[in-house]
C-alpha cells in the first residue's frame, strides 16, 4: 500500500540491559616463515644497517642514500597478516614513531597481508637491529617485545618509503598528460600530503623541510592546513612542470624522492553535472517558515533569486564566492532545488524548514564549477562545519555533499577527505550524505557485430550483455572520494524519474530494458575492508544510452544530455530572469534527493514526536535519519538478474556472490515514501540511544496477530546504524562496532520469516556503519511465545585501545505483509508512548 501520513513511524517501546552475547568465529591462520628462512632473506639487510650504523656519520651515510632505511624516513614492514599489539610494542622503544598500518592486496598466499609505517630516530634504528639480532641468535626478544618476535616470523620486506608509494600510476599518468608540451617553468598546482607526526615541533620541523625542498624546486606553496584529529597534514604548491615531469618519473632526486612526503596528488577538481532542455516555470510553492536550518548543502554558488529558491537559503558565503560567480551558476543552483523541492516532476513534498548553504565552488566565466583553488578543498569543509555549528547552522545535523574528487578514486585506503568526514560526523553528531560520483567511460559490449544485431537480440540477452560489459570494467569505475567515508551515506544513481512522456526516438535508449538497475554511469563499490558501499540507490534520473558507430568492438556511452524525456527537474539559471527549469542525470542529484528525503523523514519524527525529538542529541538523530534511509533500500530482486553474470557457472560461495551483487547495489534501491511514513500494511518503528564499551540493550518488538492467522507474505526487517570513532592510520580504523544478535529460531518461527540472501552478507554489513537484516517467507507464524520478539542490540569489543565514550545509534524495525491492513493498528496497540499526530484507523 502506499504510505500514509497520517500513520506515522511508531516508538519503540523502551529496551532492557542486556547480557552481551559472545562473537563467534575467528581470524584464519596467516602464512608463517622459518627462523632460517627469515635470516637468509633479510640478514643482510639489518647486517648492513649495522654496520653503517657503527660508522663515524651513520646518519649522514644512511641519508646519502635513498634506498636505505635512514633516522626519520618513513620505513615499511610488509607482513603476511596481523601482528597483535604490535603498535604498543613499537612505543617501548624511544625515538620510535608508529605512523600507521594498511591493508595490501591480496595475493595468492596471503588473504590478508598488511604493512606497518615506522618513524625512526637513530636510536630507535639501533634497538630494532639489536632486537633483530638477539632473535637471529637465540629466536627470542626481550619481555615485552613479543609482536616484534611476531614481526620478524612473519615479515614479507623492510623497505623505506619510496617515490613509487607517494605517486600513484594513475597520478603518473595524469602529471604526464598536464605538462605534456608546456614549458619548464609552467606552474602545476598540486597537493603535497606530508607524513603525519604527531608532535607539533616535528610537523613544523617537516612543514619547514618541504617547503625548502618546494623552493629549490622553483616552486611556492599556496596553502597549508594540520588537522591532528584525523591525522592530516598537507601543503598546496605550485610546481613547475620541469619538476612533474621528474616526480612523474619517480626520480628519487625530485620531490617524490623526499622523506616528509607521504603523497604527491593533483589538486582536488570537483565532478560536473550535465544540464539540459530548459523549460519554463509553472506554479511556486509558499516558502518555509524561519525555523532554523537542520539540513546544509555545502556545493557551488545558487542563484539565490531564483523563484524556487528564494526565501528558502540561508546562504553563509565568508570567502565571498558569490562576487567570483560569474558563470553559470548550474551545480550548486540544481542541488538546492532538489534537495529543498525534490524532483519538480514529482507531486510537491514540502520540508518544513530552509537550508542552510554554505558555497565551497564557484562559477568561472567560462567552464566547470572549481573549487577555491588557493585552498586545500579538505580544510574548507572543516572550517565550513565549525562557522555552521557557531553560526547560522547551529542546529544543522544533515549535510549534503554532492561534490566529488575526479581525481581521487577509492583504491582501498580511505581518502584524507574521507577521513575527515569520519572525523566531523563523530565529533559533531552530523549525517553527511555524499554522491558516490559519475564516471562516463565507454563501455565495450562483446558478442554482437554490430548495433542492428545489438537491438535485434532479445530484451535479457541485451541487458546482459551491457552487464557484463559494466562489470568487466568495475575496478576502473570506484567511489569518487569523499564517497568512501564510513559514517557518511554514500548515495548512488538509480536508472528512475518521474517523466510521464516516453521518448519516441531510436537513439539514444535505454541500456537495461524492464529492470531495475543503477544508472551505467554510477560508480561501483565497495568500500573500507569491503564494506557495503555505495550505501543506497536513489532515484538520479533515467539515463539513455548511445553506440559510438565509429568503434570495434561496440562501445556503449552514456548519453550525456539531460532531456524532458528522461531526468529531474530541477531550477535553472536561465536569461529570462532566472525562472526556468532544466533536467539534470547522474549521481549529484539522487544524493541530493536523498537529503530531500531525509528532511522529510525528520519532519514526520518532530511532529509525531516533538517531546523527544527536540532534546534528542545531534548524533543520535544523524544516526536514526541515517538508519531511515538505509531501511527502506532492497534489491528488487536485481541480484536475480545480475548473479549469473558475476557468477556464471553458479559455484561461488554466497558471501562472495553476495558481495559482487552489492558492489553495484549496494543495500538497494531506496524508496522514498515509505521512508517518510507507514501504511496499513506496514508499520515501522524506531528508538535512539547510546551504547558504552561491551554494552547491550533488547528491544521487545510487537508482533501483530494477523501473523499468526494468515499464511500471506511478510517481511521483517531490522536496520542498525552508528556514527563510529575512528583511528587514521590503523587497520581497525573503524574503532567501534555495533550488532544486530542473530533471531532465534524460536523468534523467527513466532512471526513465519526465514533468511533470505536478496541482501548484503552479513560479515560485509558489519563492515561498515550500518547492520541491515531482511526476514521473509509466507507461513502462518506461530505467536505461542507471546506478543513480542526479543531484538538485541550489542557493541562489540572496542577494535586497538577502548573507547570510554558512549557511541549513539539509531535502530528500525518493520513489519510487513502486503494487503494486510489491520498490521499497523495491531502494532500501534501495544506502544506505550502513541505518536502526536492524529490517525485515522
Amino acid at each position: 500500500m502506499p504510505h500514509d501520513p497520517n500513520k506515522p513511524f511508531l516508538r519503540l517501546n523502551d529496551p532492557k540491559v542486556a547480557p552481551r552475547r559472545r562473537a563467534g568465529g575467528g581470524g584464519g591462520q596467516k602464512r608463517s616463515f622459518s627462523r632460517t628462512d627469515q635470516i637468509a632473506v633479510h640478514g643482510p639487510v639489518f647486517r648492513n644497517l649495522r654496520n653503517v650504523l657503527d660508522a663515524d656519520n651513520p646518519a649522514l651515510a644512511l641519508h646519502a642514500d635513498p634506498n636505505a632505511l635512514a633516522p626519520e624516513r618513513l620505513l615499511v614492514l610488509e607482513v603476511t597478516g596481523s601482528i597483535q599489539n604490535f603498535a604498543g610494542a613499537v612505543a617501548r622503544i624511544t625515538g620510535l614513531e608508529f605512523a600507521g598500518e594498511e591493508e595490501l592486496a591480496a595475493d595468492e598466499f596471503d588473504k590478508d597481508p598488511e604493512f606497518y609505517m615506522l618513524v625512526p630516530q637513530l636510536a630507535a634504528l639501533r634497538e630494532i637491529v639489536s632486537l633483530w639480532e638477539g632473535w637471529e641468535r637465540t629466536g627470542t626478544v626481550p619481555h615485552g617485545y613479543g609482536p616484534w618476535r611476531d614481526l620478524f616470523f612473519h615479515l614479507k620486506a623492510i623497505r623505506p618509503w619510496g617515490p613509487g608509494d607517494r605517486v600513484s600510476p594513475q597520478n603518473r599518468a595524469y602529471f604526464e598528460a598536464v605538462v605534456d608540451g608546456a614549458p619548464d617553468d609552467f606552474p602545476i598546482r598540486v597537493e603535497i600530503e606530508l607524513v603525519f607526526r604527531q608532535a607539533a615541533a616535528a610537523r613544523a620541523a617537516i612543514e619547514r623541510t618541504i617547503t625548502a625542498a618546494i623552493a629549490v624546486a622553483g616552486g611556492a606553496v599556496i596553502h597549508r592546513a594540520a588537522h591532528p584529529a584525523f591525522a592530516y597534514h598537507a601543503v598546496l604548491a605550485d610546481i613547475p612542470a620541469r619538476e612533474i615531469r621528474r616526480i612523474a618519473a619517480l626520480d628519487p632526486h625530485s620531490l617524490a624522492g623526499a622523506d616528509p612526503v607521504a603523497a604527491i596528488v593533483p589538486q582536488s577538481v570537483g565532478a560536473p553535472i550535465d544540464t539540459g532542455d530548459n523549460d519554463a516555470l509553472t506554479a511556486v510553492p509558499p516558502a518555509p517558515g524561519e525555523a532554523e536550518p537542520i539540513a546544509a548543502v555545502f556545493d557551488a554558488v545558487p542563484l539565490q533569486a531564483h523563484p524556487l529558491l528564494a526565501g528558502r537559503l540561508v546562504v553563509d558565503d565568508p570567502a565571498d564566492l558569490e562576487a567570483r560567480a560569474v558563470g553559470a551558476r548550474i551545480h550548486g543552483t540544481a542541488m538546492a532545488s532538489l534537495v529543498v523541492h525534490g524532483d519538480l516532476n514529482d507531486p510537491p513534498s514540502p520540508i518544513s524548514r530552509r537550508i542552510y548553504f554554505r558555497p565551497v565552488m564557484y562559477a568561472p566565466a567560462f567552464g566547470d564549477e572549481l573549487f577555491d583553488d588557493d585552498r586545500l578543498v579538505i580544510d574548507v569543509v572543516v572550517e565550513a562545519v565549525m562557522r555552521m555549528r557557531a553560526g547560522g547552522g547551529s542546529q544543522v545535523f544533515i549535510v549534503n555533499l554532492s561534490l566529488g574528487d575526479r581525481t581521487r578514486p577509492f583504491a582501498g585506503k580511505i581518502s584524507t577527505w574521507g577521513r575527515a568526514l569520519d572525523h566531523l560526523s563523530y565529533g559533531y553528531g552530523i549525517l553527511f550524505l555524499v554522491s558516490a560520483g559519475n564516471i562516463c567511460e565507454p563501455i565495450a559490449v562483446a558478442g554482437y557485430a554490430n548495433e542492428a544485431a545489438f537491438h535485434a537480440a532479445p530484451p535479457l540477452d541485451r541487458n546482459q550483455a551491457v552487464l557484463r560489459g559494466l562489470d568487466g570494467l568495475k575496478a576502473d569505475r570506484r567511489l569518487l572520494a569523499p564517497a568512501d567515508s564510513l559514517n557518511a551515506l554514500t548515495i548512488g544513481a538509480w536508472h528512475r524519474d518521474a517523466v510521464a512522456v516516453p521518448f519516441a526516438g531510436v537513439s539514444p535508449f535505454m541500456p537495461y530494458s524492464g529492470q531495475e538497475m543503477p544508472n551505467l554511469s554510477s560508480r561501483l563499490g565497495l568500500g573500507h575492508r569491503r564494506s557495503t558501499k555505495p550505501d543506497i540507490l536513489v532515484a538520479g534520473g533515467r539515463q539513455p544510452a548511445r553506440f559510438d558507430p565509429l568503434a570495434a568492438p561496440l562501445a556503449l556511452h552514456s548519453h550525456p544530455n539531460p532531456s524532458r524525456f528522461w531526468g529531474l527537474k530541477v531550477a535553472a539559471p536561465d536569461s529570462d530572469a532566472a525562472t526556468g527549469t532544466h533536467f539534470t542525470i547522474g549521481t549529484s542529484g539522487a544524493n541530493a534527493l536523498a537529503t530531500h528525503t531525509a528532511h522529510r523523514i525528520f519532519d514526520g519524527l518532530e511532529r509525531a514526536y516533538p517531546q523527544l525529538i527536540g532534546p534528542m542529541p545531534f548524533a543520535e538523530r544523524a544516526a536514526l535519519i541515517k538508519a531511515m534511509l538505509v531501511h527502506c533500500a532492497s534489491w528488487r530482486d536485481a541480484e536475480q538478474f545480475i548473479r549469473p553474470i558475476v557468477d556464471p557457472h553458479g559455484t561461488m560461495h554466497h558471501e562472495h556472490w553476495r558481495r559482487e551483487v552489492c558492489r553495484h547495489l549496494g543495500y538497494g534501491f531506496m524508496a522514498p515514501d515509505d521512508a517518510v511514513a507507514c501504511a496499513d500494511d506496514r508499520a515501522t518503528l524506531w528508538a535512539t540511544g547510546s551504547l558504552g564499551p561491551e554494552a547491550a540493550v533488547a528491544f521487545d518488538v510487537p508482533v501483530p496477530a494477523l501473523l499468526g492467522a494468515q499464511a500471506d507474505h511478510r517481511e521483517v526487517r531490522v536496520t542498525l546504524a552508528w556514527m563510529a570513532p575512528v583511528r587514521p592510520g590503523h587497520l581497525a580504523y573503524r574503532a567501534v562496532k555495533l550488532k544486530i544478535a542473530a533471531l532465534g529460531q524460536d523468534a523467527l518461527d513466532s512471526v513465519g520469516v526465514a533468511t533470505t540472501t536478496g541482501q548484503p552478507s552479513n560479515s560485509q554489513s558489519e563492515g561498515g556503519t550500518i547492520v541491515h537484516r531482511r526476514w521473509c517467507a509466507a507461513k502462518i507464524g506461530d505467536l505461542a511465545g507471546g506478543p513480542t520478539i526479543p531484538l538485541q542490540i550489542q557493541r562489540e569489543k572496542d577494535q586497538g585501545l577502548p573507547i570510554d565514550e558512549p557511541v549513539p545509534f539509531g535502530l528500525a524495525v518493520t513489519i510487513e505483509m502486503p494487503g494486510a491492513a489491520q498490521i499497523y493498528a495491531q502494532v500501534r496497540n501495544q506502544i506505550l508512548l502513541q505518536p502526536q499526530v492524529p490517525i485515522a484507523v
